[in-house]
């Protein structure tokens, strides 16, 4: 309970930017990972996703994760093509579970 309120979340955020790759339905789309979490993973989009749509996302460290999203936000960039943040919420680790409890690892002080 302690590390909970210490971090506002039972799972902390990792600050993380590594590319990925998300494959909703019948589209293959490069992302951005922003952040990862036990439970979750925040990726920036080029375009915008269904909140229905489940995914799996795909990470260079042998890593695969089904998916669900849960918020999609647009991003204000500098470029002048649009880009969402889409929130996903982690419904199973298909591969890489010691890969991906490593990379979500937050250091406790």
């Amino acid at each position: 309970m302690a590390e909970e309120q210490r971090f506002k979340r039972l799972y902390p955020r990792r600050q993380l930017h590594a590319s990925c790759q998300v494959n909703c339905l019948d589209r293959l789309i490069t992302g951005q990972i922003v952040d990862v979490s036990y439970n979750g993973v925040g990726i920036v989009l080029p375009q915008a996703v269904e909140l229905t749509e489940v995914a799996s996302v795909e990470l260079p460290e042998r890593i695969r994760l089904r998916v669900r999203p849960v918020y999609n936000q647009p991003v204000s960039t500098r470029e002048e093509s649009a880009q969402y943040r889409v929130g996903y919420k982690i419904q199973l680790i298909e591969k890489g579970q010691r890969a991906w409890t490593n990379l979500c690892h937050v250091v406790h002080w």
